[in-house]
């Protein structure tokens, strides 16, 4: 049984040494991948290792920092080789300058303007290419209000089997989620051990269910 996890944040350019990035570090989808190597899964973990310390050695990895980069990698390793479950909490940017400066910017400058633009739906990609993998995406808001029925409309516009919703409130003092699947079923889990045991239980539900 294979799984391939994404984690981590992306960066995109603005110039020659600056970045956009987000405050996540990874280690949640690393611990998300190395529970389910415990579990007996053959497990690839595509990661921006920037803010771990130490990467499993019992684990396939591929590194990415930028986010063509991790573009890139997961459309070559779909063509690689067939995954059963597929759990992207890769942080991913949602905007990219419109521009890319080749350049070091000049502090001195006294002001500037970025334009961004949308970046492309990773997610979406991972669905065209991966039709018959059972996929896992995340949502986050910052607080719970409409954190659900947001929740669900993404999983319905991605094609995913699983969105696993998050509350920025909520993970600042520890650990809670909300599973949603396709018929909006909700199971909320309070610890990320709970988590991967609710992925696993609902994909072998959908197994049986044929």
């Amino acid at each position: 049984m294979n799984i391939l996890v994404t984690a981590g944040p992306t960066w995109v350019k603005i110039d020659e040494i600056r970045v956009i990035t987000n405050i996540f570090t990874g280690r949640s989808g690393l611990f998300i991948a190395e529970e389910f190597k415990k579990r007996g899964y053959e497990v690839t973990l595509v990661i921006n290792p920037h803010c771990i310390e130490k990467l499993p050695s019992q684990i396939e990895v591929i590194p990415f920092q930028y986010f063509d980069e991790l573009a890139r990698k997961i459309k070559n390793e779909l063509r690689r080789k067939r995954y059963d479950i597929i759990i992207h909490s890769a942080a991913v940017s949602d905007y990219k300058p419109i521009r890319k400066f080749n350049y070091k910017i000049s502090s001195k400058r006294k002001q500037l303007i970025l334009k961004l633009v949308p970046t492309e739906k990773i997610i979406k990609t991972i669905r065209e290419r991966a039709k018959s993998s059972f996929l896992v995406q995340f949502k986050l808001e910052i607080t719970r209000k409409k954190l659900l029925e947001k929740a669900y409309r993404s999983l319905k516009e991605n094609g995913s089997d699983l969105v696993v919703a998050n509350a920025w409130e909520d993970l600042k003092s520890g650990y809670r989620a909300f599973i949603v699947d396709k018929v909006k079923q909700v199971k909320e889990v309070s610890s990320l051990k709970s988590l991967v045991e609710g992925i696993e239980s609902l994909f072998y539900a959908k197994r049986k269910e044929g």
